[in-house]
């Protein structure tokens, strides 16, 4: 193997412990930042909620854009693990090659579960907020809530049925699959 493999192969794994790093610190943000939000809705502020609750809507854009983020790291750490587990060019040791087939045969759907269950609640609570809030007289802010409402859940769940697919791609990665070498290779 040449000197700029090693060098490479060496980067991918550095770079993978950085990835789960870095997953694990957007998901610790996402809870801080609904935890502070939910936990300022409960704290007389001296500020009337009437003219601020709209703000509320955009719950579900932030934590929308969290997943988003957290789904592209765990993808990342997918793709590396996968690779090095697989490739025979991997600095990988025999251990470390089989706990990556380990894993990718054992995936864990249980936290991106979570995530998404998360955000689904945090819409549900936003949601209950905002209704708490509206006096619901005019059919248009009844519709407008409706569709916020189902558009947001729906952009979570198919976001979450995404990164399942991919991430059930990703692990049927074989490097000897010349079908796979074309797709990886842009052919």
């Amino acid at each position: 193997m040449e000197e700029n493999d090693q060098e490479f192969l060496r980067a991918l794994h550095e770079e993978k412990i950085r990835t789960q790093n870095e997953r694990a610190k957007l998901i610790t943000m996402k809870l801080a930042f609904i935890t502070v939000l939910f936990g300022v809705s409960s704290v007389d502020l001296k500020i009337e909620i009437a003219r601020i609750f709209w703000l509320i809507y955009f719950v579900p854009l932030v934590a929308i854009s969290y997943d988003l983020y957290i789904m592209s790291a765990d993808s990342r750490i997918k793709r590396i693990g996968v690779f090095l587990g697989r490739n025979p060019v991997s600095l990988a040791g025999k251990a470390e090659q089989e706990w990556e087939r380990f894993c990718t045969s054992y995936r864990d759907s249980l936290a991106p579960s979570a995530n998404m269950f998360f955000s689904v609640i945090v819409t549900l609570g936003a949601a209950a907020f905002i209704h708490s809030q509206q006096s619901w007289t005019e059919h248009f802010i009844r519709l407008w809530f409706a569709v916020w409402l189902v558009i947001s859940l729906g952009v979570i769940i198919a976001l979450w049925m995404r990164h399942q697919a991919l991430i059930k791609n990703i692990g049927n990665y074989s490097p000897n699959d010349n079908k796979n070498k074309k797709r990886y290779m842009g052919l």
